[in-house]
C-alpha cells in the first residue's frame, strides 16, 4: 500500500539516492554518461545535504512510499515566480512502481498543498525538451507547454527546457 507523509532530515540520503537513479535512467542520452555513471550519485547527494541543512519556508518535500521504502517524491517552491506560481522543482518515482498513479498522486497532494497557502495561483515545472515520456505526462496532467529555452546542464552540456503551466493550480488536482 501507497503512503504519503512530509519528509524529514533522515529522508535526505534515500531521496537523494532516489533522485540519482531517475537521472541515470530517465536522462541517458540527454545527460553524459560519465555524468551520470561517475557523478550525478555524489552531486545530488550534495544538492539534498544543502537543501535539508538550509531549508527554505516555501520548500515542502512530499514522499510516496510502499511499505516504508521511498518510492517516489516531489518538491515545490510555494508562490516561487510572481508570474507563474508554484514550482514543482522535483517530481521523480521509482521505475519499480510507474504507472501506478503515484506521481499523479504526489503531483495532486503538492498542487492542494500549493492551493491551500496560496489560493488561485498558478502552478508550474521546467522539463527537458527530450524527456518526452515526462512531457506527455505532463500533458496529460492538464499542463500548457508555455516555452522552451536553453538551460545549462550540471554536466556542463546545454538543453532546451519547457515550462509546462496550469493557470491556476486546482486544476492540477481536480483531472
Amino acid at each position: 500500500m501507497i503512503t504519503f507523509r512530509t519528509a524529514s532530515p533522515q529522508d535526505e540520503a534515500a531521496i537523494a539516492q532516489l533522485h540519482a537513479e531517475s537521472w541515470q535512467k530517465h536522462y541517458r542520452g540527454i545527460f553524459s554518461d560519465e555524468y551520470l555513471d561517475q557523478q550525478v550519485v555524489k552531486e545530488r547527494a550534495e544538492v539534498w545535504a544543502e537543501r535539508f541543512a538550509h531549508p527554505l519556508e516555501s520548500r515542502h518535500l512530499i514522499l510516496a512510499e510502499n511499505e516504508g521504502q521511498l518510492c517516489g517524491f516531489a518538491c515545490i517552491e510555494l508562490n516561487e515566480d510572481p508570474v507563474f506560481g508554484t514550482l514543482l522543482d522535483n517530481l521523480h518515482v521509482s521505475s519499480h512502481v510507474q504507472g501506478q498513479g503515484i506521481g499523479a498522486q504526489l503531483m495532486q497532494r503538492a498542487a492542494q498543498l500549493a492551493e491551500a497557502q496560496h489560493p488561485g495561483i498558478g502552478f508550474y515545472l521546467w522539463v527537458l525538451e527530450e524527456n518526452h515520456k515526462a512531457r506527455m505526462f505532463y500533458e496529460l496532467m492538464g499542463a500548457i507547454i508555455q516555452e522552451a529555452v536553453p538551460h545549462d546542464n550540471p554536466d556542463g552540456g546545454t538543453s532546451m527546457v519547457c515550462r509546462c503551466i496550469w493557470h491556476r493550480t486546482a486544476d492540477v488536482y481536480k483531472r
